[in-house]
């Protein structure tokens, strides 16, 4: 017998509406086109490692990044917008307009700043929907995992040998309300080299038939220079651990994702082929992660196995209600839609 158990961050919702989608009215000043009234949606980039979608995430400076704008004409799905617009960048303060084409829009970063993308009636210039739109410095860069694996923010990473696929992170300080934190930056004409690699999306890269070893990866992104980040392969794991962030208990009938870390020499390897007990029962996981069905009393026991390693960890079913950590890997950004686009 084999279940799927229920993996809460499957359902994390994404949203991409610009100012009038958010609220369903008119931005105070403004004067909104007919033609759009439940405004826009704004959609960026994805990013290789995340679930959903939110942004569009900051641009790095130098970087440019498409913006796909949709509008729902029948109040029923969302299309590619096909009226006339003409796009402007508001000063283009952070980011500008670098070209459009169709319903596509191309930014550019220009500096740590944020100012409106409006989206405007080509005809009469009443406004379709605006979003803010933001560039930030690149900061640092990193390799990430191609894949819904949970990768503890504490480890390094490190890919099984054979056709590795790696993801590339661009992350700079963004200034927000509170003050500027650290967020992933989009750079769509980042280049990335490794002999024998294909990039195979603008942060990601595919190495074929991969044999242990350390590789030299060549970043080019935004307006700095390349940096080489050294890509390590391992044909084995060395331990296999819960994670840290895993619950110790969980309320009655609620449920939690319970996560693994298989390690060699202290790095997270990524890529592994994963098998889970829950409750002596075999149970299909998401990566490394896997949810515990729901129990009234007693106790949860979760094994996670891979490469010929097994850890055990049990999950008391409590009395008071206990919050389960959210996945790290999978965040929320903030999101895309105009004043519209929301209702």
């Amino acid at each position: 017998m084999k279940s799927l158990a229920f993996i809460p961050f499957l359902l994390l919702p994404g949203c991409f509406g610009g100012e009038r989608a958010e609220t369903g009215q008119c931005p105070a000043g403004e004067t909104c086109s007919p033609l759009t009234p439940r405004g826009l949606e704004f959609v960026g980039a994805d990013l290789t490692d995340e679930l959903d979608l939110a942004g569009p995430s900051p641009t790095a400076i130098g970087g440019t990044q498409d913006v796909q704008l949709k509008y729902d004409p029948t109040e029923g799905h969302f299309i590619p917008l096909d009226l006339a617009f003409t796009a402007d960048d508001d000063g283009g303060n952070g980011v500008k307009i670098d070209h459009t084409a169709g319903s596509v829009v191309t930014l550019r970063g220009a500096a740590s700043r944020t100012n409106y993308l409006r989206i405007e009636d080509a005809s009469t210039g009443e406004l379709f929907d605006r979003k803010l739109v933001t560039g930030a410095a690149i900061d640092s860069v990193k390799l990430v995992v191609d894949s819904l694996e949970v990768v503890p923010d504490n480890y390094d990473v490190a890919f099984l040998a054979g056709d590795v696929q790696v993801g590339v992170a661009l992350l700079g300080a963004v200034q927000e309300g509170s003050g500027p934190t650290e967020e992933r930056l989009v750079d769509q004409s980042m280049v990335l080299s490794l002999a024998g690699a294909t990039q195979r999306a603008w942060d990601r890269i595919e190495v074929p038939s991969a044999t242990a070893g350390t590789y030299s990866l060549a970043v080019t992104a935004g307006d700095r220079p390349t940096a080489n980040l050294e890509l390590y392969v391992v044909d084995h794991i060395d331990n296999l651990v819960t994670d840290a962030s895993n619950p110790s208990t969980i309320t009655p009938n609620g449920a939690a994702t319970i996560c693994f870390d298989g390690l060699a020499s202290g790095r997270y390897v990524a890529g592994l082929s994963w098998h889970f007990l829950v409750n002596n029962v075999d149970t299909a996981g998401l990566g490394n992660c896997v949810g515990t069905p729901a129990h009234a009393t007693g106790t949860v026991t979760i094994v996670g196995s891979a490469d010929g390693i097994s850890a055990t960890t049990t999950v008391t079913v409590g009395t008071a209600r206990t919050l389960v950590p959210a996945p790290r890997a999978v965040r929320q950004r903030p999101s895309l839609a105009g004043d519209r686009a929301a209702m």
